[in-house]
Formats: structure tokens, sequence, C-alpha cells
């Protein structure tokens, strides 16, 4: 099959962490024999990456780290290139022939992006833009749920809880359409535990608890910090960045701060944690809980999306 993926986060290069999820399903997808575009804001032009095609497309700054929505609200006239990357993508899929559509976020990858193919269509929803979903108006909300399933498209949800969320902002007729699948992960670059805790030169001995995120407002790192501050003897690392980094290195000048990384780089720190913590009450299925866990690392976290009933059969997980 021929298959264009519609995505606002991809890696911008081989180090880059953000939207590896999608990019981790696109090399799945291209493995198995399919033809894969992918596409992407980022600097316009087509590059040939891992088996697959990349396209991307201007944005004028609109999207990146640490989302778009702060980037807009940062500097308002970047939502004309959040317009003229969704003008863009559209003219693409209008021109570009392909088997299926895969549009990794309701808004805008889903709509209104990805209604201009006539190819079956399966919309992903990952958190964010469920969220935003619910905040517009139930007229517009109505409506773009409406021209999604009229498109025929179908849902899925990486957890019951957004699935459910998105019924209840009145598009209960959506089920029949939609079944819950976490994205896949890749920690295959991460050394490890031995090498992880070697290569940054952390004391066998030594308790490290990691925090990785974002670091703004929704994330919650700063209740993160505030309760490994009780524990005694424990090193504290923030892998992040974002507007609130100032304010929590003055706040908790015991805890490193060690900014954005690549991510394998990331993964590293994780696997030579004893403990990572997330304060997080809006998530998906949260990338990071379950990288920890692929390696294996203990995780404590707060109530977010499904990760009560991944607690049931995941000793390790405690949801607190």
């Amino acid at each position: 099959m021929r298959i264009i993926i519609v995505t606002t986060s991809y890696p911008s290069a081989e180090d880059d962490a953000s939207g590896h999820f999608v990019e981790t399903e696109a090399r799945a997808l291209a493995r198995e024999g399919h033809e894969v575009i992918v596409l992407t804001p980022g600097a316009p032009g087509r590059s040939f990456e891992r088996g697959v095609i990349v396209e991307r497309l201007p944005h004028g700054g609109a999207f990146g780290a640490p989302g778009a929505l702060y980037r807009i609200s940062e500097k308002p006239q970047r939502l004309r290139g959040a317009w003229q990357f969704v003008r863009g993508a559209r003219a693409f899929l209008r021109n570009e022939p392909c088997d299926r559509v895969v549009a990794h976020w309701i808004l805008p990858s889903g709509w209104p992006i990805a209604t201009a193919s006539a190819a079956p269509l399966e919309v992903v929803a990952h958190g964010s833009d469920v969220r935003l979903l619910r905040l517009l108006p139930r007229p517009l909300r109505a409506l773009i749920l409406r021209n999604l399933l009229k498109r025929g498209a179908r849902f899925r949800f990486v957890s019951s809880e957004l699935r459910n969320l998105v019924a209840d902002a009145g598009a209960a007729e959506l089920y029949a359409r939609a079944h819950v699948a976490p994205s896949p992960i890749d920690v295959s670059s991460a050394p490890d535990r031995e090498h992880a805790r070697a290569e940054r030169r952390i004391d066998p001995r030594e308790r490290l608890i990691v925090i990785v995120g974002r670091l703004v407002t929704s994330k919650r790192t700063a209740t993160a910090l505030s309760a490994v501050g009780l524990l005694p003897r424990a090193r504290v690392v923030v892998v992040g960045s974002g507007p609130e980094r100032a304010a929590l290195e003055k706040r908790f000048p015991e805890a490193q701060f060690v900014g954005h990384l690549p991510r394998a780089q990331a993964l590293g720190w994780i696997a030579a944690a004893d403990l990572l913590v997330s304060a997080s009450r809006h998530e998906g299925a949260p990338t990071v809980v379950r990288e920890a866990r692929a390696l294996g690392i203990p995780v404590v976290s707060t109530s977010s999306s499904d990760l009560h009933e991944w607690a049931r059969s995941d000793r390790d997980l405690f949801v607190v």
C-alpha cells in the first residue's frame, strides 16, 4: 500500500525526540513493505529517512517544542504559519494518490487536513488534541466530529479515557469506529543500566530519581519535585526544557536540570534511574512512563489516563 501519515510532530534529526512514536510506527509500516510518506512541518523539502519518505512543509514556527499552543500564545503571528502548513498539507493530499491516510492528532492533522484526501482515513488521538477539542465551542466541536464521521474516518485512541472524553464531547456514535491502542515505542537506543550509570558517573550506592518531560504547567513538575524532595539522600535529575525551567531551578536548587536532550541520552538517564516520577494528570498514554517500564525502571505517577488499569498487571507501576 501507499500510506501517507500526517503529523504535526516528527523528528527533525536522528537524535530529536519529537514525535518519535510516529516515526516508530512509520518505520514499522515501511518494514512491512508499504510505501510510507510522512507529511510534517519543517524546513521545506523531501528526504528519505530510515525507509520512510518525509515531506516537510513550511509552518512559520508554529510547531515544535514545547508545543504548538504555547508557541502560538507566545507569538500569535505564528497562527499564520499554522494555517500555511494546513493549506500546504491539504494541497499535497489532494494531489498525491494513496491507499490510506493516518492522521496523528485530531486537530489539525485529522481535521481539517486529512479530510482533503479521498483515501480511507484513520485518526489517532493522543491527548492534547482531545483536550483542545473539548475546549472548543460546542457547535464547532460538533462540526469537526460530524465532518470526520461523514468522511468515514476510523479512530484510534491511545487510551480508553480519551475515547470516553470524545464520546462525552458529543460523538458517542464514533464508538463503533474506534479502538484503543497505545502508539508503539522503541527503547532499543537506550544503554543497559550498568553502562547508563557508568557513563553518568553515578555511584552504585547512589539513589537516582528522574523526572522527564516538557517543563510546562500541565506537566506539574513542581509537584513531582516537591514529592521527591521528601526522600532523604536522593539525587534528583530533571530531563527536559520549557518556559518553567528558570522558575523551577530557582525554587528547587538541589535538583539537577540537564535540559532538553537527544532521545538516546534521555533514555540513558531513565535507564540509569532507580525510580521515575511523573505528576502530570493530563496524558494520553504517557510515553515516559511506558519507556521507563520497558527499561525495567519502577514508576510512581499521579493518576492519569489508563495508568490505574495498567498498574493492575504491573507491580512496579505505582499510581498515587
